[in-house]
């Protein structure tokens, strides 16, 4: 028994630096052991007024668990949690060999092979589990190879409840935890509120030390805050793990609480949970799509099949007039408009690049005022979209890779409904990238969700074959919507290549769509996308020809399967 701890130890110990690979040299075997070197140093409940406190020291120890060594020679230390309450126990389980999908140690949880050894563990418990701490799998959302069980969200939360399932029978005084690192995307793996007594976040997870998408080293209370904020969604308590690898100057507890506290009103606490979500879901679209285009050279207005035109406007154009005559020539044809403002280009050409900050202060508004008459000029509805991708990591636009709370505040600044005319439809505009909901602005100032969908999995692919089809984009963003119950309106997608290809693309995508009745409107690209986003290589070019637009629309507006 020491042995196998003392191997379980040793893995523990470098699978930092070296990953899952380790495991192709020694072969896990179940072992519980101690974790002194872990810690628990804070405790948070993301309530309407977020809460804090420092917790009671709890002993930890890691439990190896591989199936096909059973279970635990030696049940000593088990016999003394008892007398440690409270005690924090990381469950990780181990299948041996290289890591591949089929050899995931979460299929064998699914298949039941674990069964058996987690309930001799949940029955020798004391007293049912009370004061026991149940972490399974942890750090499952960070994409590096530093676990078997990171990187498979659906196999992963199957796994998870049946753990979890399995506890509640035996163990039912056991807390049991979901334990991501708090990494942009936690919430993808999300096992449901059924499942999860508390949670816990990772202060400097070591994977991520791997990792270049993302901003690494910040300081220690934005890096609490930013993982704390990230599952903002949730009402139970979180726990702050130290792991032994984290170095340099731990966060101020006091200081990340007074920044949560500081959020817009109702960031935290007032969100319906994931449970009432999905049960109050309900089927938006009863008749036909919202189907337009950014058509801006109008190769294809004319198509009877169009109902709206999708413009992007900015301050100068906004201040020039420019935008105005565009809009009442949308207004003009009988169409529905789409008006994505991108708040840059000031008439003074001076880059603001604390625009949502600005925009708060009211530097703005004689712009904002001209928009909003504008747009309630129309003779219909407006779909108005403010900021759009703004969760993606880099610097294209000023409101990218900005402070959630700073985006939130401006998005509602410019959709509150008191200056809003009636008839704006209100739309958040995410990409639809890991961590979308960190910017969710909340249900009050927002109508629809909107998400963009491209066959272009990364900008360096040049090869049109390389795109992946309209379904596997679609089914992945709407995965990270699953919290917030608003209606779809794709606003933007798009697809390149021969018309061969964009046409066989687009009929998938019209039957994706056709038989999902959260979608109520969408829109195509119909052009070459920015050359400035591109660097050196040649902008995609969207644009589809008439025979590729009638085809997806007689697949669009074709006989759809009826739902239960």
């Amino acid at each position: 028994m020491l042995a196998i701890a003392a191997v379980g130890i040793l893995l523990y110990l470098l699978a930092p630096t070296f990953g899952w690979m380790l495991d192709s040299i020694f072969q896990r075997s179940t072992a519980l052991y101690p974790a002194p070197e872990v810690e628990v140093i804070g405790r948070y409940v993301l309530d309407e007024s977020p809460e804090a406190e420092i917790p009671p020291r709890f002993t930890h120890y890691i439990l190896d668990l591989n199936y096909q060594s059973g279970w635990l020679e030696d049940e000593a230390l088990l016999e003394a949690l008892r007398d440690e309450r409270p005690v924090m126990i990381t469950v990780q389980t181990w299948s041996s060999g290289s890591r591949a999908y089929d050899n995931n140690p979460l299929v064998d949880v699914n298949a039941g092979r674990y069964d058996d050894i987690f309930t001799r563990f949940f029955r020798l418990l004391p007293e049912k589990g009370e004061g026991i701490y149940l972490r399974f799998n942890p750090e499952m959302e960070v994409p590096v190879d530093q676990y078997p069980w990171q990187q498979y969200p659906s196999v992963y939360i199957d796994a998870y409840r049946r753990f979890a399932r399995l506890s509640a029978q035996e163990a039912p005084a056991a807390v049991r935890m979901w334990s991501p690192a708090g990494y942009p995307g936690a919430l993808e793996f999300y096992p449901g509120d059924d499942v999860v007594d508390a949670a816990s976040v990772t202060y400097r997870y070591s994977g991520e030390g791997q990792l270049t998408a993302y901003p690494r080293d910040l300081p220690p209370d934005t890096d609490l805050y930013r993982r704390l904020h990230r599952l903002r969604f949730l009402s139970v308590p979180i726990y702050v793990i130290l792991p032994p690898e984290a170095k340099g100057a731990l966060p101020d507890l006091n200081r990340v609480i007074q920044k949560l506290r500081q959020a817009p009103e109702g960031t935290y606490g007032k969100q319906p949970s994931l449970d009432a979500v999905t049960a109050n879901r309900k089927r938006y679209r009863e008749e036909a799509f919202t189907f337009g285009l950014y058509d801006p050279d109008g190769r294809l207005l004319d198509n009877e099949s169009i109902s709206a035109e999708h413009l992007f406007t900015d301050f100068q154009s906004i201040d020039s007039g420019k935008f105005d005559s565009l809009f009442r020539a949308v207004d003009a044809r009988g169409h529905v408009a789409i008006v994505s403002f991108e708040p840059f280009h000031a008439p003074d050409e001076v880059r603001d690049s604390n625009v949502l900050e600005t925009m708060v202060e009211g530097k703005y508004d004689s712009i904002l005022e001209r928009l909003y008459t504008t747009l309630g000029s129309a003779s219909g509805p407006v779909y108005f979209r403010y900021a759009h991708e703004m969760e993606i990591p880099i610097h294209r636009y000023p409101w990218q890779s900005q402070d959630p709370h700073t985006y939130i505040r401006s998005f509602r600044y410019v959709m509150n409904p008191d200056r809003l005319p009636a008839n704006i439809r209100r739309v958040w505009g995410p990409a639809g990238d890991r961590g979308s909901l960190e910017w969710y602005p909340g249900d009050d100032f927002v109508d629809y969700i909107s998400i963009a969908i491209y066959g272009l999995p990364d900008k360096n692919i040049t090869d049109p074959k390389q795109q992946e089809q309209f379904a596997t984009v679609f089914n992945r963003k709407m995965w990270r919507m699953r919290f917030v119950g608003k209606p779809v309106f794709i606003t933007e997608f798009g697809v390149k290549g021969p018309e061969d290809y964009q046409t066989d693309w687009m009929l998938g995508a019209a039957k994706t769509l056709r038989d999902d009745y959260r979608i109520v409107g969408i829109n195509y690209f119909n052009m070459s996308d920015t050359p400035k986003a591109w660097g050196d290589i040649k902008p995609p070019d969207w644009s589809i020809t008439r025979p590729t637009l009638d085809a997806f629309v007689a697949a669009l507006t074709g006989e759809r399967k009826e739902r239960q």
